[in-house]
């Protein structure tokens, strides 16, 4: 059954949506240091007090704008894994296709070079966990069913990924962009040797 919505949620969500649109562009573009609320009003074509009526200030926009990037690139994975033809070629091209999203900067400079800075480190370690830890999880369970992986994943192994991917989006999020396409074939290299090291293929 569709739900219903009244105009006013409508619109109260359209304007929340248009506020993380300019927002993103424009953390994207110039950083979190960089950007101002007053920014965001101006590209947004509304007044400063609707950006206050909507968020407390600019980390609670900012943390919008990351959960918004981390939720596109994460069904972006879901699709890449689903379409796959086996789990095992689709862990590696949903590694290309984090690694890809590492290098747009809005996705890879808001939340791996100006996230740890604008959320604090804590609660940016948080919202990663929240994000990816499910997906890792799902895919290394996964990969022990099909008898893929040389030995069972202990409990530490999604959260040692975690790290590893994380470390892998900062790398490329504060790279300059010229050195992305050489530095996306390293880590693909070395995530394919850990890869390779964990499965029989």
């Amino acid at each position: 059954m569709p739900r219903v919505t009244s105009p006013r949620a409508e619109a109260t969500a359209a304007t929340r949506a248009g506020l993380v649109e300019a927002a993103t562009a424009l953390f994207a573009e110039r950083g979190f240091a960089e950007t101002s609320i007053d920014d965001v009003a101006a590209v947004a074509g509304m007044t400063k007090g609707a950006v206050y009526h909507h968020f407390a200030g600019k980390a609670a926009l900012f943390e919008a704008v990351f959960s918004a990037r981390e939720t596109e690139v994460h069904e972006r994975l879901t699709r890449t894994l689903e379409d796959a033809p086996d789990l095992l070629t689709g862990a590696r091209t949903a590694l290309a296709t984090f690694l890809e999203a590492c290098s747009e900067p809005r996705y890879g400079r808001i939340v791996f070079r100006d996230g740890p800075l604008a959320l604090g480190w804590e609660r940016w370690r948080e919202c990663e966990r929240d994000y990816a830890y499910a997906f890792i999880a799902r895919v290394l369970d996964g990969l022990a069913r099909e008898g893929s992986l040389v030995r069972p994943p202990g409990t530490s192994y999604p959260t040692l990924v975690l790290g590893m991917l994380s470390s892998a989006g900062q790398l490329l999020g504060q790279a300059p962009p010229e050195q992305h396409p050489a530095l996306r074939e390293e880590l693909l290299g070395f995530f394919d040797q850990v890869l390779s090291g964990m499965t029989r293929s």
